[in-house]
């Protein structure tokens, strides 16, 4: 170990190695060693010179741990950390300490005004060391390796530069254990505001093909197919229907490849709809089948009219665990309808989507987005925010469900997003541009 220090960046306080300077004189940290996510420790820290540079150095020590508090107690910007160097002019590793407390050696107040004291700084941390802030190359059909800000589209389907997702490439991701990301999202989409935001990623070893997840109007069997240009994929599939019990609507073939490659993961399968219903006592289910034997089906889930788009509870596939000696067995998406009213009904979905979970995260925002403004999760931070570009001011704007965001090394990881404005609309050309940041993330030193 060549440094440790305490404190916040721009204000360290060096306890050992290089660069210290009186009265501190060196420091020995005890780990616990635990499998917990929290543990807690133990660092001596070793003070000598004159009595008044002692006081000082006490003094210094206390600021950070009311320091700590306050930011804990959100009066305090900056969380307080440990910082430890292992090597001249090597990465810097952090921990953020939590309820600190300070002690001395009982003899300490006797051996303060003779010229040296031992303190003992005790306090809780995540069960890891982070190093630091790095940014991640992305790629999607918008470009390759993006680091300054990538394109995506509201939408994936045909065409050329419509993609919703980023995607992280296995060998970019160095880290030892799954890394917390920071996500910062630039509304670069000038006729509208946004509102909501939902993120979630898909981890795979080989699989870097995005087209599996979307499932288009054409993909769908039964009702009618119109051509608009203004859908996804510029066509949607028309659904009429008139009977007041479970009716089953559409249905979508998960062919084994796509099973094989989809499996063991969890979605949240999601429908865009061409056209807004008007109906209010219209809900769904999705099922899993083979045939006509249903395998799992999910809760219903009510439509609300106000909204261009179904979310339905998440759905692993295959819905069950399975040997995984051979290929999962195929499976058919089935869309189940009920209404309590009588009358023809009619339904316009474009595209089905499975949107992936293995970690996710929903902002609901009670607070516009305009053109240029940016959303940041930091979920080592665990803090959200939006950036106003006008003065450069930030606030919080979103309610956060989920999280955190980690990417896992030595897979791909793909960050899939839907936004939706403030008339609950995911209109498909909507635009972002997206820039993912990590923490390496270590077990030990």
């Amino acid at each position: 170990m060549i440094q440790i220090a305490i404190g916040e960046e721009g204000s360290w306080t060096i306890i050992d190695g290089l660069f210290i300077a009186a009265p501190f004189k060196n420091a020995v940290c005890y780990f616990e060693q635990s499998n917990n996510d929290q543990v807690t420790d133990k660092i001596e820290i070793f003070l000598k010179g004159t009595p008044a540079q002692i006081s000082d150095g006490i003094s210094t020590i206390e600021q950070i741990i009311l320091r700590s508090y306050l930011n804990a107690q959100g009066h305090y910007e900056n969380p307080q950390y440990l910082r430890f160097q292992l090597e001249t002019g090597g990465d810097y590793f952090y921990a953020e300490f939590q309820q600190p407390y300070l002690t001395s050696n009982q003899a300490g107040y006797a051996t303060h005004y003779k010229g040296s004291i031992m303190l003992n700084l005790f306090y809780k941390r995540s069960n890891s060391f982070y190093g630091a802030l790095e940014t991640l190359p992305l790629t999607n059909k918008n470009g390759t390796d993006v680091t300054t800000g990538l394109d995506i589209i509201n939408s994936t389907d045909y065409h050329a530069t419509y993609d919703s997702t980023a995607l992280i490439k296995a060998a970019d991701l160095t880290s030892p254990l799954p890394s917390p990301l920071r996500v910062e999202l630039i509304n670069t989409y000038a006729t509208d505001q946004l509102k909501d935001i939902f993120i979630g990623i898909y981890q795979h070893p080989t699989e870097d093909d995005e087209d599996i997840f979307f499932h288009n109007a054409p993909d769908l069997s039964g009702g009618t197919l119109t051509v608009d240009t203004g859908a996804i994929n510029d066509t949607y599939r028309r659904f009429t229907w008139s009977a007041t019990d479970w009716t089953a609507l559409t249905a979508q073939t998960l062919t084994l490849d796509i099973i094989d490659a989809l499996g063991g993961h969890l979605y949240r399968p999601f429908i865009h709809l061409f056209n807004s219903h008007a109906y209010t006592d219209l809900y769904f289910k999705l099922a899993f089948q083979r045939g006509i034997y249903t395998i799992y089906q999910t809760e219903a889930v009510y439509s609300d009219p106000d909204y261009d788009y179904i979310f339905f509870p998440p759905m692993s596939i295959p819905p069950n665990q399975v040997l995984r000696e051979v290929l999962p067995h195929s499976l058919d998406v089935v869309l189940y309808a009920y209404k309590s009213t009588a009358g023809t009904y009619t339904l316009d979905p474009d595209q089905l989507q499975l949107f992936p979970l293995d970690y996710a995260a929903n902002f609901l925002g009670f607070f516009n987005m305009a053109n240029n403004h940016r959303f940041i999760y930091d979920s080592f931070r665990k803090l959200h925010n939006v950036r106003y570009s006008a003065a450069g001011s930030e606030t919080v704007s979103h309610i956060l469900q989920g999280g955190p965001l980690m990417a896992t090394p030595g897979v791909n990881n793909r960050l899939f997003f839907i936004m939706a404005n403030q008339d609950n609309t995911a209109d498909k050309d909507r635009t972002a541009q997206v820039i993912v940041k990590h923490r390496k993330r270590f077990r030990i030193l």
